[in-house]
This record gives C-alpha cells, structure tokens and sequence, in this order.
C-alpha cells in the first residue's frame, strides 16, 4: 500500500515523530492513522496518554486502577519510635561511614573508621591520645573523610596543629644536633686528659713498683751483709 505525504504530515502533526518513523507506522497500519498513533505509543516512540486507552482492533480495554485506600496516620508511640530508629541508623552511618585518615610525608598511611577510634579511645585513653599528639610531631598528620565529617574547617584547624607541632618537632632536633656537635670537641678533650690521666697514673705505677723492688733489693742485701759479718765474727 502507497502512503502519501499528506498522511504522513497528519500524522506528524498527531505524535512528534519523524517522517521515515510516521511513514514505517503508517505502512503497518495500513494507513489508519489511529492505528499508526497505537504503533508509536506501543514501541515507545510517543507518550501514551494518562488513563487513555483506544484501538480499532477489537481489543479489551485494561480495567481501571482501582483508587488507593488511605493508609492509617501513625500512632505517637510508632512515630517516635520511627524517630528513634532513624536517630541510630543516622548514628551508625557517621560511626562507620566516616574515617580518621593517618598521613605522613603527604602519603596516607592507614584510615580508622570512626567506631574504632572511638573505642580505642575508651580503651586505652592514656596511651591512644600521647601517642597521636606525640606523632604530631614527627610528621604526622590526621584528617577526616567522609559525607558527615569531612568539613574543610575541620581539616584545615587539624592540618594548622599539625605543621605547628611538626615545625617544634625540628626546631627541637636542630636544638639538639647543634649541641651534640658543639659538645663534641669538649667530650675529646675530656676523653684526652682521662687518657693523660691513665697513663700519668700507670707511669706512678711504674715507679712505686720499681721504687718497691729497690728497696727490697736493698733490705736483701743488708741481711745477707749482717748474716756475713756475724760469720765473720764467730
């Protein structure tokens, strides 16, 4: 069957179509136009109208929706007690959805969810809190991540005692690399006059040792001398 052009714009003006789509729906119809309108609606080429249904193909119209009943209004008691549900859905989405993030030398090292810090806390309080203070100020730095907790103020106070703690940290090792090396030269002079010292003190050594040997060589021979001249004498 031909289509002539002037079925095809009566068409395009019906449904928003394009001119090969009105043709291609109105050679499956047969040139019936309600048809060709059914054939876009059913491939999804137009919008099918709210609660319009129509067809020349002696087909059964769907049953009408039946209206919603209205559902009952919730009791205080369930109202509140949906409040109180949401309240810890709430708590446990920023208890486990949220991280402390550890990083050093602007390289994340690990991330702890915010329940675990939390009992780490509880936990071992006096230990947990010197230690993230004390990292501080070897290069450390803590942040917060994620949909509750990540706030740039936050991490920007956080980030400020960080590069506070860390430039104390290498004021304080300069501090003591500066005295290490100008103590240094003293510490060899002290090693020096213990060593003067040691030798001083094994060199009078020597000499009480050979001083004692003397005098026993000495008391040596006046026995033997008084032992000759008492010989002598007999």
């Amino acid at each position: 069957m031909e289509v002539t052009l002037e079925q095809v714009e009566r068409l395009r003006e019906k449904a928003d179509v394009s001119y090969a789509k009105a043709k291609e729906a109105l050679l499956y119809s047969g040139g019936n136009l309600l048809d060709a309108l059914i054939y876009l609606e059913e491939r999804g080429d137009i919008p099918r109208p709210e609660g319009a249904y129509y067809s020349t193909r002696g087909q059964t119209p769907p049953m009408p929706e039946e209206p919603e009943e209205p559902q009952p209004e919730p009791s205080e008691g369930k109202e509140k007690k949906t409040g109180r549900g949401s309240l810890l859905q709430r708590l446990r989405y920023i208890l486990l959805d949220n991280e402390l993030e550890i990083w050093r030398k602007d390289r994340p090292i690990t991330a702890l969810p915010v329940l675990i810090l939390i009992l780490l806390l509880i936990v071992a309080y006096y230990i947990v809190i010197p230690l993230l203070i004390l990292s501080l100020f070897f290069g450390f730095r803590y942040r917060f991540s994620g949909p509750d907790l990540e706030r740039e103020e936050i991490n920007n106070v956080m980030g400020s005692v960080a590069d506070t703690a860390a430039d104390l940290g290498r004021q304080v090792m300069e501090e003591l690399r500066r005295q290490s090396r100008a103590g240094r030269p003293e510490a060899e002079r002290a090693a020096q006059e213990a060593q003067a010292q040691a030798e001083e003190a094994e060199r009078q050594a020597e000499e009480v040792k050979r001083q004692a040997e003397e005098l026993d060589r000495r008391i040596a021979d006046e026995l033997l001398g008084g032992a000759r001249k008492k010989d002598d004498r007999d």
